[in-house]
């Protein structure tokens, strides 16, 4: 993809940024990806590869069924092609690239992965999102820039004594505990660009969305368990 470049490699990952989207409910920010870096993204998740760029997050796939969102067949898999052997791009360059626009951190993979330095380049002075299932273990200072994924509403409690603000799927707006808000998205139609809530710590409130599609599916199997 022309408008992908890599910003980060390891021996076993890649970090990709790809400057364009299309997707409606962020609008057009800039998308970064954590990727396997020997293995497409759609093998990675049969090898159990995948486990080197989204951890252990309850999303990937676990006894056949996989409940992520992420459709890695489309914009993971055709950036990981396109510049899977192309040099690095450093951060500083890549932010200048960037201009104003926002980014988001972990279009696909958990950008607790990646360098906390090249996120704080990355995000500086822009509107970014991002979201870690990693928030037990990562470095406190990843919450400056990223919200806990969190399932119950103990974990939430875990994570918010940690420093992170939350984000949650809930079943419907019941469920909504106090300290937390229903995405603008939903409430306004105000889309991640102009938006910028998930941006990490501070003191705006903790965030919840309904369920839906995989989301859904993972919700029933956290309250069947």
């Amino acid at each position: 993809m022309k408008n992908s470049i890599v910003v980060y490699r390891d021996a076993d990952k890649i970090g990709t940024l790809t400057y364009t989207s299309a997707n409606r409910k962020t609008g057009d920010m800039a998308q970064l990806q954590i990727l396997a870096r020997h293995e497409s993204p759609t093998a990675a998740i049969e090898s159990g590869t995948d486990s080197v760029v989204c951890g252990d997050c309850p999303l990937r796939k676990t006894n056949g069924k996989r409940v992520c969102y992420v459709n890695v067949a489309h914009a993971p898999l055709a950036v990981w092609k396109a510049v899977r052997r192309a040099p690095v791009t450093s951060a500083v360059k890549a932010k200048a690239r960037l201009a104003r626009k926002g980014i988001r951190l972990g279009a696909y993979g958990d950008p607790a992965f990646l360098p906390l330095p090249l996120l704080e380049t990355l995000t500086d002075g822009r509107v970014s999102t991002g979201y870690t299932h990693q928030w037990a273990t990562a470095d406190r200072r990843y919450s400056r820039h990223l919200m806990a994924s969190v399932e119950t509403l103990e974990q939430r409690t875990q994570a918010k004594a940690k420093g992170y603000r939350t984000f949650r799927v809930v079943a419907d707006l019941s469920a909504i505990a106090d300290g937390e808000i229903l995405c603008p998205n939903y409430t306004q139609g105000i889309n991640c660009a102009d938006c910028g809530l998930c941006n990490g710590a501070g003191k705006a409130k903790d965030i919840v969305i309904l369920a839906h599609g995989n989301g859904a599916a993972h919700l029933n199997q956290i309250e069947g368990a």
